[in-house]
C-alpha cells in the first residue's frame, strides 16, 4: 500500500475511535476538544513515523478531513441514541 492509503485509513478508524470516546465524555465542546488535539498529535506523530515530507495540504487531503468527518459522524449517531 502507497503512503496515502495508509495514511487515510489510520485517520478513518481513528477519526471512528475517537468520536465514540468523544460521545462518553457528554459535553460537546469537550468532545470538539479532544477531536483537536487528538488529530493534531496523531498527524504529527505519523509524520515523523512514516516519514513523510508533505505539506500541510496533503495532510489534510490525504487523512485530516476524513478524520474530522467520520469523528463527526460517529459522534453524531451516538448522541442521537443516547437522547433516545
Amino acid at each position: 500500500f502507497d503512503i496515502g492509503f495508509r495514511t487515510t485509513l489510520i485517520f478513518a478508524v481513528l477519526g471512528a475511535i475517537v468520536g465514540y470516546i468523544s460521545f462518553l465524555q457528554n459535553s460537546a465542546p469537550l468532545a470538539f476538544i479532544i477531536m483537536i488535539v487528538v488529530g493534531a498529535v496523531f498527524a504529527l506523530l505519523l509524520k515523523r513515523i512514516m516519514k513523510v515530507t508533505e505539506d500541510w495540504k496533503w495532510w489534510f487531503g490525504n487523512g485530516l478531513i476524513l478524520y474530522i468527518f467520520l469523528w463527526l459522524i460517529v459522534w453524531t449517531i451516538f448522541y442521537n441514541v443516547a437522547i433516545n
